[in-house]
């Protein structure tokens, strides 16, 4: 058989979704609630802070989107996908007790279905809901830089105003959506940090990293501490990831687009990321990296998978697991996600960069070019497995101008420092090189018996060619009606 690892999941997976956990039920009075602090403006002025975010750094966003706000809703209240949970494929339907159902809010009563077309209404329903299941329909274009109804605008004013001021924190057993706008158009999120989780301590004024340490040391299951935010989906959305307005310093920003932290059964679907009408060749002087992920997945997070979605014109595109030796305490052992049917075009690092994580990924297409002179999309490195990292790569198409196939191994695919690796059944295809089956290891050590493992759910494998027409065709926001 062609596929065994295919094979096998599917027979491990053959009834998870009739007998899993809904992850509804994994939530407690315990769960956290992360929102007060988020989605209200402060206005404070630049300060130094910890060392870092240097007043003269300072910048406003130099360029802002045509806005595409809306007031009204083209399907006049009528649910049609809100409602559906997750599908099985993926480590987000699965935990250390068996399969799980990912529903998000999916059982939300009728008061707990909002309809938003602003950033304050966006937070408020939120603030209402709490960890309720609850569904968000968000219709036109949010950013909390917009007040009042989307009439009055002020930019973010220090790093301190954007952190807090332009965050939204997305609780456990929500569903988020975006619903197309009466001209066909996705909603979109500019200027906006969208943040599920945070790595918080069991008490108030408790340490996280000795909390944590010394819940496993009493023998408790991980996937059971209390602080996780559970039970999310995020689906066909577009989001704009912000410009730092008084980043970290000249090399490193601190936002990201979506930022998955000490989050826990995790479905991200139909979304559309880039940096919109800010990428960083528009940022002059010291302070010019003016963005940091477009999507992370960080802080011990685990259950994750990352779908159906397109990366686009950004650096540093995402991290699964933010550090090495420093993060074991967290992440070691959790870090489970997988990626498929994404669309890499444009994106020019980060495909993932992965340390510690147990990540699956197939039938993605990665589109790029390492000949441009423009340096907001040209291709620097694909998939890098890092620290302690274990990665299955499957079936994925690469078309990448100016690439040489010598060049593919180290470029496209690389690492080092990892417990395992495998790569099969890709194509690669340049200017340079013509039509070229990738199907090994890329130089990359086979991984010991005792890291080999098969993705405990069932998926659909295409062949790497067919991603070259079904990806385009499926992934990104504004595809769900």
């Amino acid at each position: 058989m062609k596929y065994p690892l295919l094979v096998a999941s599917l027979l491990l997976a053959s009834s998870a979704h009739s007998a899993a956990i809904d992850a509804k039920s994994l939530t407690g009075a315990s769960t956290p609630l992360q929102t007060a602090q988020y989605g209200v403006r402060n206005y404070s002025a630049p300060v130094l802070t910890g060392g870092l975010h240097d007043p003269t750094g300072y910048a406003a966003a130099p360029k802002l989107p045509a806005w595409q706000f809306a007031s009204a809703d083209p399907t006049g209240g009528v649910l049609t996908f809100e409602r559906d949970p997750a599908p099985a494929s993926g480590w987000h339907a699965h935990s250390s007790k068996g399969p799980v159902l990912v529903t998000g809010g999916g059982s939300a009563i009728a008061n707990r279905i909002y309809t938003v077309y602003n950033g304050q209404q966006l937070v408020a329903a939120i603030a209402e809901a709490g960890n309720e299941p609850k569904i968000i329909r968000v219709i036109g274009h949010i950013d909390l830089r917009w007040s009042q109804n989307n009439t009055v605008f002020r930019e973010y004013t220090s790093y301190s105003d954007q952190k807090y001021g332009g965050s939204i924190a997305i609780p456990s057993n929500t569903t988020l959506v975006g619903i197309n706008d009466a001209q066909g158009r996705p909603a979109r999120i500019t200027g906006t940090a969208l943040l599920i989780g945070g790595e918080l301590a069991l008490t108030a004024g408790g340490d996280p990293e000795a909390d944590f340490k010394k819940w496993i040391a009493d023998g408790k299951n991980g996937d059971d501490y209390p602080t996780w935010t559970r039970n999310v989906i995020v689906r066909n959305l577009m989001i704009d990831t912000p410009w730092d307005v008084n980043p970290e310093d000249a090399d490193n920003a601190y936002a990201d687009g979506l930022t998955v932290s000490r989050g826990q059964n995790i479905y991200l679907d139909h979304l559309t990321i880039s940096d919109g009408d800010t990428p960083d060749s528009l940022a002059t002087g010291t302070y010019d990296t003016r963005h940091d992920g477009a999507l992370d997945v960080v802080r011990g997070s685990d259950y994750v998978t990352i779908a159906n979605s397109v990366f686009g014109k950004h650096h540093k595109t995402t991290l699964v697991g933010n550090g090495d030796s420093g993060r074991a305490w967290s992440d070691e052992g959790r870090l489970h996600v997988t990626f498929s049917g994404n669309w890499w075009d444009g994106a020019t690092t980060r495909l993932p960069l992965n340390r510690y994580g147990q990540v699956h990924m197939f039938n993605n297409l990665i589109s790029g070019n390492v000949s441009t002179k423009d340096t907001d999309v040209k291709f620097s490195s694909g998939t890098d497995a890092r620290y302690r990292s274990n990665m299955l790569l499957e079936n994925q198409y690469y078309n990448i101008t100016g690439l040489k196939l010598t060049e593919f191994c180290g470029k496209a695919i690389k690492g080092k420092d990892f417990l395992g690796f495998r790569s099969s059944g890709h194509v690669f295809v340049s200017d340079k090189s013509g039509t070229n089956a990738v199907d090994g290891q890329c130089g990359l050590a086979q991984p010991s018996s005792a890291n080999l493992w098969t993705p405990p759910y069932a998926y659909t494998l295409q062949t790497a060619t067919a991603t070259l027409t079904s990806v385009p065709a499926s992934a990104g926001a504004g595809k769900l009606k």
